[in-house]
């Protein structure tokens, strides 16, 4: 049973060493399913974070990395790649232990998301290997050819909801393309990254290439969004804190890339096969107990379908057993933290001003210790309710009964946020007619969330700047330049 466990003291990572902080201090990493501290961990700032920016720049401007063939940092990530698989049941119990996401169903391999992760690597690894810069010639008198080069050291600030299977997002293309990292994930998910730096040391990556800074934002986070030989910041999370760290980094003209909230429409029409659709919606807000930023948190429904949806939900929801989240039984596990329980719990008390919960709204019966919150949908409630426009993170939906293809997209884009949109029709026109006046960086169509690491990943308004996946990866983790030649015109 996951309560039974205690680790030893967590590290940072630096310059291929674990080591304690500077000061000496430590925060506690609680399991949301025993609400007991698991271990300590350091808790670094400017000092600790000035010490992995020095690593991270030697090892850059050493050039074993930054400059080495590109066939020997395929060969590095590809075998950090097997090494996550080979370590799949050990990272995964981690993340139990730290975030209280569930196992899963027993797999005769690696867990889903661990292979997941493991692709982010394969993928960047080869991507950087076969991409090519260009040339131009202008009328046989000037050519002109183009260079990629890594960039420098990077800030990669990470979320608590997929620990392994984000970072990994992140340090993929950074690391593929030669730069060093320093990495801060948050504090609420400090345990699985260990397992990371040791994979990468094994994997033959040189020393202070990739560092970890255990701690707060507002102590570790702002100190290496500010240091001075961080030439650029990839952070997940929420737009309050993409805005302070954008105010930060502005006065060194640092690059930003923000993937943020969202709040995103899941749109099922009358003709949907609803036998997809609906476990398909329960999935899209459920999953990881609604703590995802594409989760389909508000659900529009045709009219006409509206009380056959709202039967077949309750009865999907009712599929989402909360437990123990190491047992392979579970699906639904305890939210990641006292303040996030607090907040969800929050949001329901205003859902029965606001409008009506059709279900849940309080806690699964059984569980008087963790964090958890039932799953939960509200209705007869307001588009422009605060429960309908602001990102909750939990596994609650608000549903919405829309009239026709016009008033779906004026109560889908009425919404401060713009990530991802859900689709669920027979008709192709309607599909297309939706994605091409969704404001949403992503739609998918009679599909939940499905990643292709090619996919410009990224959203619209309040949902981030700028966009991950792959040349677009390369953009934003290379410097291009060129060089251009006077020709002698044929003759």
């Amino acid at each position: 049973m996951s309560g039974a466990t205690k680790l030893p003291p967590q590290a940072h990572f630096i310059d291929g060493k674990f080591t304690p902080a500077a000061s000496g201090a430590t925060f506690d990493a609680v399991n949301p399913y025993t609400e007991t501290v698991t271990t300590q961990v350091a808790r670094g700032d400017a000092a600790d974070v000035a010490n992995a920016v020095a690593a991270a720049k030697a090892a850059f401007d050493d050039g074993a990395w930054s400059r080495a063939p590109a066939s020997f940092r395929r060969k590095v990530l590809f075998k950090a790649a097997d090494l996550i698989e080979a370590r799949s049941a050990e990272i995964i119990r981690l993340q139990t232990l730290e975030m209280g996401g569930p196992v899963g169903p027993a797999h005769p391999g690696p867990h889903p998301i661990m292979s997941r992760s493991a692709w982010n690597l394969r993928f960047f690894a080869e991507e950087q290997e076969q991409a090519g810069d260009h040339a131009f010639n202008r009328d046989d008198s000037l050519l002109t050819y183009t260079m990629s080069d890594a960039a420098g050291v990077f800030g990669l600030i990470t979320p608590w909801n997929a620990p392994i299977m984000l970072s990994t997002w992140k340090m993929a293309p950074c690391l593929a393309y030669g730069n060093s990292a320093v990495h801060k994930p948050s504090e609420l998910s400090p345990l699985s990254i260990k397992i990371l730096c040791e994979i990468f040391a094994e994997a033959g990556m040189p020393d202070g290439v990739y560092n970890v800074v255990q701690g707060l934002g507002k102590e570790a986070g702002v100190a290496l969004v500010e240091h001075k030989d961080v030439i650029g910041v990839s952070f997940t999370g929420s737009p309050g804190t993409a805005r302070d760290i954008a105010a930060r980094a502005a006065p060194q003209l640092k690059r930003t890339s923000f993937e943020l909230g969202g709040k995103s429409a899941n749109i099922i029409f009358a003709d949907a096969d609803l036998a997809k659709a609906i476990p398909g919606a329960a999935m899209g807000i459920f999953m990881n107990s609604g703590q995802a930023c594409v989760a389909g948190s508000r659900i529009l429904v045709q009219r006409s379908i509206y009380d056959a949806f709202l039967e077949g939900f309750a009865k999907a929801a009712s599929m989402w057993k909360a437990g123990d989240p190491s047992d392979h039984g579970t699906r639904l596990g305890p939210l990641v933290s006292k303040g996030q329980y607090d907040r969800v719990t929050g949001y329901l008390d205003l859902a029965r001003q606001e409008g009506r919960i059709l279900f849940g709204g309080g806690r699964p019966a059984g569980l008087d210790t963790g964090y958890f919150v039932e799953p939960t949908a509200i209705v007869d409630v307001s588009p422009d309710a605060r429960v309908c426009q602001e990102e909750i993170f939990g596994p609650v939906a608000t549903i919405l009964p829309f009239d026709d293809a016009d008033d779906a997209l004026r109560i889908a884009n009425n919404s401060s946020f713009g990530l991802a949109g859900y689709v669920w029709t027979r008709s192709q026109d309607t599909a297309h007619y939706m994605s091409h006046r969704m404001q949403t960086g992503m739609i998918w169509i009679n599909s939940g969330f499905d990643r292709d690491l090619r996919q410009p990943f990224g959203g619209m308004k309040n949902s981030g700047v700028g966009r991950e996946g792959g040349n677009l990866s390369r953009e934003f983790f290379t410097t291009t330049r060129f060089a251009s030649f006077p020709l002698t015109p044929r003759k």
